[in-house]
């Protein structure tokens, strides 16, 4: 989820063993996936993230409200990760990666606290949907054991369920509305999970608190290792830092979660959309 939305929820520690990549390995890591599938070139660009330590809200603008770097390899959160791969395993280099990874975090590319997808439901699953980087697949994943859930949000819920440390927004950039996500209950999903595709992007949906203002609360990369599902995410519990997690393990887990239950997944497969940010900025007049 958009790790500036619960940002009160926890304080990770950070493993110790890590050594980031330096932006040479990552720019090298993207040419070299050049030219395989897309679940492949996300598998390839974020193995030199495996154990890089887990950071609420990584990402930034570089300046103002949240000062934080607009790209960065030492530490991650779980949408930021995401986010992230889908930029490397599109772009032809690194410099490339940068111009797509604005086009994914912002509304028309402009990176500004105000214009980024704060919101799961009612921001950055359908909008990166409708821009071509997403295609919900979870009911030809799942088909008739998939649910229509709902979030019910606007100003007034908002302030409703403000808490310390969540991000401050004017009212009028509360989005306002009823936003539904086709979802697999948990149990399903998990008897079923051979069935979810090597790069499927999962979005772990909660019950509905009206105390939070979202229900989807984690995502991660769905691939194979060792003839295996796993879930690569960012995870904070438990891990800390960014792992292959076995998916059925993971899955169990969230079966075990009673104070904010979990209600199900959606699912996005991650594709290339039909206009991509420029490989160069455009040549000055």
């Amino acid at each position: 989820m958009s790790a500036t939305i619960l940002v009160w929820l926890s304080l990770a520690a950070v493993p110790a063993a890590f050594a980031a990549p330096t932006e040479e390995q990552v720019a090298r890591a993207v040419v070299e996936a050049r030219g395989r599938d897309l679940s492949t070139r996300l598998r390839l660009v974020t193995e030199p993230f495996l154990g890089a330590p887990y950071r609420l809200s990584a990402l930034g603008e570089g300046a103002g409200v949240d000062p934080d770097p607009t790209l960065r390899f030492d530490a991650f959160d779980c949408t930021t990760f995401v986010e992230t791969a889908m930029a490397l395993a599109l772009a032809d280099d690194l410099a490339h990666a940068r111009r797509i990874l604005d086009v994914v975090r912002y509304r028309d590319g402009k990176v500004d606290y105000l214009a980024r997808r704060h919101f799961p439901e009612a921001e950055w699953i359908p909008e990166l949907v409708r821009l071509g980087f997403l295609e919900d697949i979870t009911r030809a994943v799942a088909g008739d054991e998939v649910r229509v859930e709902e979030k019910r949000l606007d100003a007034r819920v908002w302030h409703r369920a403000r808490h310390q440390g969540m991000p401050a927004l004017p009212d009028e950039r509360i989005p306002n509305g009823t936003f539904r996500l086709d979802v697999w209950p948990l149990d399903l999903a998990r008897a079923g999970a051979a069935r979810i595709p090597v790069g499927t992007i999962l979005h772990l949906v909660r019950v509905d608190y009206g105390s939070v203002p979202v229900r989807v609360s984690h995502q991660g990369i769905v691939l194979e290792k060792d003839g295996k599902r796993v879930l690569r995410h960012a995870a904070d519990r438990m891990y800390h830092s960014v792992v292959d997690e076995p998916l059925d393990r993971f899955f169990s887990r969230m079966q075990q979660y009673k104070k904010w239950p979990v209600a199900g997944v959606h699912l996005t497969r991650a594709t290339a959309p039909p206009s991509l940010p420029a490989a160069s900025p455009p040549a000055a007049p």
